[in-house]
């Protein structure tokens, strides 16, 4: 399956896990836009790639003014856009009352705001064309949080919350928009403290993820290259049960 010729934005280009899928996806004949908030940085992962397939835009993703006026631009240039990969977030390791209230609220600008800010710029384009992929960057952090974690924690499991209500809004209407959460591990990045694995072991992973055919329109969870289902609650067990039990 290849992704030649395919148009990805993808936010966070500027290091770590972003710029080794920029420089996969580039690689393997794709029009990437990356967006980070540091010029230095996305300099940095063009001259890396050295590829013309890699094109960058500041942008900070929590101003949904820029993220717009980007996206349009990409949509104008491009003519379509295939996939977005929301890939921009901070982890700020500090207790929760070392912070004030603004400083923790950063982390949910950018990690769920710039998601949604996003999803809600590129969704028309991918509505109109009739199909696209949006891959939301997600954690088991909110499942079992760890000491200075509230911020990142609070703000990944918004972002799961986030993926699946959009997809519900799209309903059936539109079966090859996909949406994804897509938790690739522990990565060996500065969020990690350079600890994990390697980014680009994640890049054939995610292009599998963006030439996923069309299925079920409903949001799914991959971890690492496996979909992942999460346990059944109770009440939902017994409703399969009660069903059961009526066509029998």
């Amino acid at each position: 399956m290849t992704i030649k010729d395919k148009v990805i934005v993808l936010t966070g280009a500027g290091s770590g896990l972003g710029r080794a899928l920029a420089e996969g996806f580039a690689k393997h004949g794709a029009i990437v836009v990356g967006f980070g908030r540091r010029e230095a940085a996305l300099k940095e992962t063009a001259a890396e790639i050295a590829n013309d397939n890699f094109h960058w835009r500041i942008v900070d993703v929590s101003q949904a003014d820029v993220v717009a006026d980007a996206i349009q631009s990409i949509q104008e240039e491009f003519g379509r856009i295939d996939a977005l990969i929301n890939n921009a977030a901070i982890y700020p390791k500090v207790s929760f009352l070392d912070q004030s209230p603004q400083e923790w609220m950063e982390a949910m600008n950018i990690n769920v705001g710039g998601v949604a800010s996003c999803c809600h710029a590129v969704l028309p384009i991918m509505m109109q064309q009739g199909h696209g992929r949006i891959i939301n960057l997600g954690s088991f952090a909110d499942k079992a949080p760890i000491p200075l974690s509230s911020g990142y924690s609070a703000s990944k499991g918004a972002v799961r919350a986030l993926t699946k209500a959009i997809a519900a809004d799209l309903g059936d209407q539109y079966p090859d928009i996909i949406l994804i959460e897509w938790i690739p591990g522990h990565l060996n990045t500065q969020m990690s403290d350079y600890t994990g694995i390697d980014p680009k072991s994640c890049i054939d992973w995610a292009i599998d993820l963006i030439n996923l055919p069309e299925n079920d329109p409903s949001p799914r969870i991959f971890v690492e290259n496996e979909e992942w289902f999460p346990p059944k609650g109770l009440r939902e067990r017994l409703k399969e049960k009660l069903f059961f039990f009526r066509k029998e």
